[in-house]
């Protein structure tokens, strides 16, 4: 069986997301039919690129959230499983991409946070949707308002990562989760999550806007 593999293509920036680079994985996943491991070296992805929102123009800040929540929305509702592999920073942006996938594999080294508190923005991309039914009301509303930093052992235990392992144990589960059954599990499992994530965007565009005229 086939899998798609979508990995971030700006390493030197530990995979930090402009409105280029989303665009690319954005075409990427929209041309995506099988199974999909989505990965970054030497990181998962940092998060939103900082000089990218501070030079920004307003139309391109608000294609880069019309952008990134449909990738949410799409990776969300993709036929097939759709895993994470994750290593190194994965923060803000980063991380929700990591949640909306059907699952996440974690290397030794994944470090995590949601980040959008230390920019001082609106939680975005469907993260406070998932969290909380990830790992519980508080626990979610504590990572959310903090942005803590933690490792994979946490990770586990939240229930955010499945496991510890490499790209080939996250190929090798896109395809034991493949099945006839897998697009109307996550039809279900899904249910009512676009609704939210398009409150989410309105919320995070207001909150950027007031971060750049400070």
């Amino acid at each position: 069986m086939d899998v798609d593999i979508i990995h971030f293509k700006r390493p030197e920036k530990h995979n930090a997301l402009d409105l280029d680079h989303l665009k690319e994985i954005y075409d990427e996943l929209r041309g995506c039919r099988n199974p999909v491991v989505i990965y970054g070296e030497p990181s998962f992805s940092s998060g939103l690129d900082l000089n990218f929102v501070q030079n920004a123009s307003e139309p391109e800040i608000i294609e880069f959230a019309d952008i990134a929540n449909d990738l949410i929305l799409r990776i969300a509702s993709h036929p097939k499983p759709v895993v994470a592999f994750v290593k190194g920073y994965t923060f803000g942006a980063g991380f929700s991409i990591a949640l909306a996938c059907d699952a996440i594999v974690a290397d030794e080294n994944a470090v995590f946070s949601t980040g959008f508190a230390k920019l001082g923005i609106a939680p975005d991309m469907g993260v406070s949707f998932l969290l909380p039914r990830i790992t519980g009301l508080k626990r979610a509303l504590r990572l959310l308002s903090t942005a803590e930093r933690f490792g994979v052992d946490e990770a586990i235990r939240l229930g955010i990562v499945g496991r510890k392992g490499n790209l080939d144990d996250a190929v090798d589960l896109a395809r034991r989760m493949d099945g006839n059954s897998i697009k109307y599990i996550k039809e279900l499992v899904y249910s009512g999550f676009r609704e939210h994530v398009m409150r989410e965007k309105e919320m995070a565009l207001k909150s950027i806007e007031d971060m750049r005229r400070t």
